[in-house]
């Protein structure tokens, strides 16, 4: 789920307001300060593509070009040691300080991959009486677990 909204490129975060009970949304990535709300969700989309249009129509008649968001460039404030650090890593590597930061990164998120799940989906339907023996043929049909004959129960380790 994202509290965002995304029209022609601009973006804009969506907050609550309880007091007032509306819903305000503020574009981000510009300069220029936009601001928008709605008391339902279709009335704040509607209230956010409107400015972004005002947006652009005022700066064609101003003769302005809109701030576009994300223009790759942004400054990063570290510690003076951290610099240091970032500064001799890419001149070993015999690339620019931005390049260092850039490759990071990217890197960054490829430490974010999503976590793999398991789910256990049994081979067979087979019905097994807990009162007879049958429980005894569950090996074929589960890989690991133990059965608890007096409490009827069986558990899978994983």
């Amino acid at each position: 789920m994202s509290s965002m909204m995304g029209y022609k490129g601009y973006h804009a975060t969506i907050d609550y307001d309880a007091e007032d009970k509306i819903f305000v949304g503020k574009v981000f990535g510009i300069t220029d300060s936009l601001n928008f709300h709605g008391t339902t969700v279709d009335e704040l989309e509607e209230m956010f593509h409107q400015s972004i249009e005002n947006y652009l129509d005022i700066c064609s008649q101003c003769g302005k070009e809109p701030d576009k968001e994300f223009k790759g460039s942004f400054n990063v404030r570290v510690s003076p040691e951290l610099h240091k650090k970032i500064a001799i890593m890419a001149a070993e590597q015999k690339i620019t300080l931005n390049q260092y930061v850039a490759q990071a990164l990217e890197k960054s998120f490829e430490n974010l991959a999503v976590k793999e799940t398991i789910i256990y989906m049994p081979q067979s339907n087979r019905t097994v009486s807990w009162e007879n023996d049958d429980f005894m043929d569950l090996g074929a049909y589960i890989d690991s677990g133990t059965f608890n004959r007096k409490e009827k129960n069986f558990y899978v380790e994983h």
